[in-house]
């Protein structure tokens, strides 16, 4: 089933989440047609050092009293790069549009942007949409622990290998999901514009379970079939602030 919502809808939306007047990269004079997948969100922002503590409280407060009082809200995770701690990603996942309008009209997303969204610099809104999203059946609580380890690799696919990358890593990630008890998600997402650039987002409970990961048979053995069809490919290794989910999501784009 397809949903037609307007691009002014996604303004709305952009503005709400990132606390921003306009969005000068997008156009909002003409409809887009969205899927009924998850809404899938993904930041880039950078945190002025005056308001690095307010975004870690109030940060914390609106994604946790999401995950509690919001059961359509799916996934909020935020994590900042290594080498740069004022530089952070927010990736967001909900139900659907109305989860989404959900949580931007509930008290604790208003005070975020109120006390801190608006402030933020330097933001990136990555337009994308789910390709696949999969969870431990359990719900993820890492917020703070200085360990959790978040990789973000994004690459160029060939067109015509599209099924054998996607099957590749679905059978890699189901595998860890299954076996590896460090290993807690696996997300790809694709730009909704440009449908063969991709970004593979993986959570971990720590290093010891990413280099685990990575090194293992299984991932060895998918990179190796599907390299030769990646192109520009790029990881890089963050460092998880606040990663919270209900657990056991599992959607495959069909």
């Amino acid at each position: 089933m397809k949903v037609i919502l307007s691009k002014r809808f996604l303004l709305t939306t952009v503005i709400a989440i990132l606390g921003i007047g306009t969005v000068s990269a997008l156009s909002f004079d003409q409809q887009q047609e969205f899927d009924n997948a998850p809404v899938v969100g993904m930041y880039r922002f950078v945190i002025p050092s005056e308001l690095q503590g307010a975004y870690n409280s109030v940060g914390v407060e609106n994604l946790t009293s999401s995950m509690a009082q919001e059961p359509n809200t799916l996934s909020m995770n935020v994590a900042h790069v290594k080498t740069n701690p004022t530089t952070s990603y927010v990736i967001e996942m909900y139900k659907d549009g109305n989860a989404l309008d959900t949580h931007r009209k509930s008290e604790h997303f208003q005070k975020y942007v109120n006390e801190v969204g608006s402030k933020l610099t330097n933001r990136k809104l990555y337009d994308v949409q789910p390709i696949l999203l999969m969870e431990k059946a359990e719900p993820l609580s890492a917020i703070n622990d200085n360990t959790s380890v978040v990789s973000m690799t994004e690459f160029t696919i060939d067109k015509n290998e599209e099924d054998t990358i996607l099957k590749q890593y679905q059978l890699d990630i189901e595998r860890a999901i299954r076996d590896d008890a460090g290993y807690k998600a696996g997300y790809i997402l694709r730009d909704r514009n440009n449908k063969t650039y991709w970004y593979v987002i993986q959570i971990y409970s720590d290093d010891a379970a990413y280099k685990k990961h990575v090194s293992s048979p299984g991932y060895r053995f998918a990179m190796g079939q599907i390299q030769p069809y990646l192109k520009n490919s790029k990881t890089e290794v963050l460092q998880g602030d606040i990663l919270v989910n209900h657990g056991g999501q599992s959607f495959l784009r069909n």
